[in-house]
């Protein structure tokens, strides 16, 4: 219900990309913040004062964006919020005739990878792909890449632990 009513507002105002890019700096840093989620969904703090927590600490992001975020937060706490940048997400992609690609690395992409990434993503699906980018160092290396139902994982941390388990499942030594 959210969603839908926020890309309505974002189609109209051309902000599309820019609410749903809010959203999801919004939700990440949600997520990577108990205390924040935990103040956010606080009922005895009053909605002026976490509108302010959101606002200081996301001055550059959409106002749309903020005020769905807040009103997601105070009803169903950080869940919520994911939901309806999920849902966002979903509708932008399908009205716009997008395939979103969640993108992992463990540091950010240039913009010389990101638009060839994109370039052969897009050449691989046949439609336009945006990215949702994200950085989490634990992939140490590489890149996971979620589209279209289908999980690439190409990152270290997946290389790695791939070793690890054929050779904690293979049989070591010579010849009996």
């Amino acid at each position: 219900m959210y969603a839908r009513a926020l890309f309505d507002l974002a189609l109209a105002s051309d902000a599309v990309d820019e609410i749903g890019s809010g959203l999801v700096a919004i939700q990440d840093a949600v997520s990577a913040n108990p205390t924040l989620a935990d103040a956010l969904a606080d009922v005895s703090l009053p909605a002026e004062k976490k509108a302010a927590i959101l606002q200081e600490l996301f001055a550059g992001i959409a106002p749309e964006a903020l005020a769905i975020a807040l009103v997601s937060l105070e009803r169903n706490g950080a869940q919520s919020l994911g939901s309806l940048v999920s849902d966002f997400d979903k509708i932008s992609a399908a009205e716009r005739n997008i395939v979103v690609a969640e993108v992992t690395t463990a540091t950010p992409l240039t913009d010389a990878v990101r638009a060839s990434l994109q370039e052969k993503l897009s050449a691989n699906v046949g439609k336009p792909v945006a990215l949702r980018e994200r950085v989490d160092a634990s992939l140490i290396g590489g890149i996971r890449i979620n589209i279209a139902g289908r999980v690439l994982d190409g990152s270290i941390a997946k290389q790695l632990s791939s070793l690890r388990a054929a050779l904690t499942n293979s049989s070591l030594g010579g010849e009996a």
